[in-house]
């Protein structure tokens, strides 16, 4: 889906709205510039993690991503989490002060309020329909939403109004760009993206470059070492699978990779875990 309208001067393109269990590993990844992805966590537990440290996630959980923000997610096995989560993008200047300010927050994590909990629900509800005015009513529950979270940042961090910056990239290939980012990575290719956001090789390099500050190359260097790494953590698997899964057909160069990003050799890093999940058991 995506849904666009105007609000204050600004545009909000709604991408997503997703509720299910998720009973694997969300890779590591991030969104575009100008991305917001809010994660309600409606029952179950487990972990998020980002770039630089790990949170345990439950029931009534609420975090929000924002471009350029490296997470994973993972789910308890005895209890799995059930999450509804709402993508969007704010494009464009407005004088709102509760849009302004949300755009601001780039991360955040605390407890969902009664009030957002409604809204999510709704969300949900609501766009599992097809009849009159329902677009009408997703627009207004997501500046609902907006505001509702505004109140919980506030007023954390309260002097940082930062306007978005505008966007010229058309709204679907944003859209698909994210979309291929959390695909598997193992045999992705340049032309890939390209073909996906119907555009040549050379502009989708340069689209890449533009909303996630990294060529093609890095990038998806980057989502299979985050693979490895959540792959090395399964009890079931070889290094020589994982290399496999990674699309690497040589373990030297897999071993070698890994070691450039983890500074350890995945080896090492899987009897890491290992030791670290016998040593939690005593």
């Amino acid at each position: 889906m995506i849904l666009s309208f105007n609000y204050n001067g600004c545009r909000i393109q709604l991408f997503k709205i997703f509720s299910d269990t998720l009973d694997s590993v969300v890779q590591m990844h991030s969104h575009a510039k100008n991305g917001y992805e809010i994660h309600y966590i409606a029952r179950g537990k487990g972990v998020l993690e980002t770039e630089k440290d790990r949170y345990d996630i439950k029931k009534d959980s609420l975090y929000v991503t924002g471009s350029n923000v490296l997470h994973k997610q993972l789910s308890s096995k005895d209890a799995p989490v059930f999450e509804i989560s709402v993508y969007l993008k704010i494009l464009g200047n407005t004088d709102d002060a509760a849009i302004r300010f949300f755009a601001s927050k780039f991360f955040w994590i605390g407890k969902c309020s009664p009030q957002l909990r409604r809204i999510f629900n709704q969300l949900v509800s609501e766009n599992s329909k097809t009849g009159l005015w329902r677009e009408s009513i997703l627009s207004a529950l997501t500046l609902q939403m907006i505001t509702e979270m505004t109140r919980l940042y506030y007023p954390d961090n309260a002097s940082s109004l930062l306007p978005p910056e505008d966007c010229d990239l058309n709204e679907n290939r944003s859209w698909i760009l994210d979309t291929l980012l959390l695909e598997d990575c193992s045999d992705v290719t340049l032309n890939d993206f390209a073909r996906g956001m119907g555009v040549s090789p050379r502009q989708a390099e340069r689209i890449i470059k533009d909303y996630y500050g990294s060529s093609f190359r890095k990038l998806r260097y980057e989502s299979k070492m985050a693979m490895a790494a959540s792959l090395l953590e399964s009890e079931n698997i070889t290094i020589n699978e994982c290399a496999a899964k990674c699309g690497y057909t040589s373990l030297s160069s897999f071993a070698a990779a890994f070691r450039r990003k983890f500074n350890i050799s995945p080896n090492e890093y899987k009897k890491s875990i290992i030791a670290k999940r016998d040593s939690s058991k005593l």
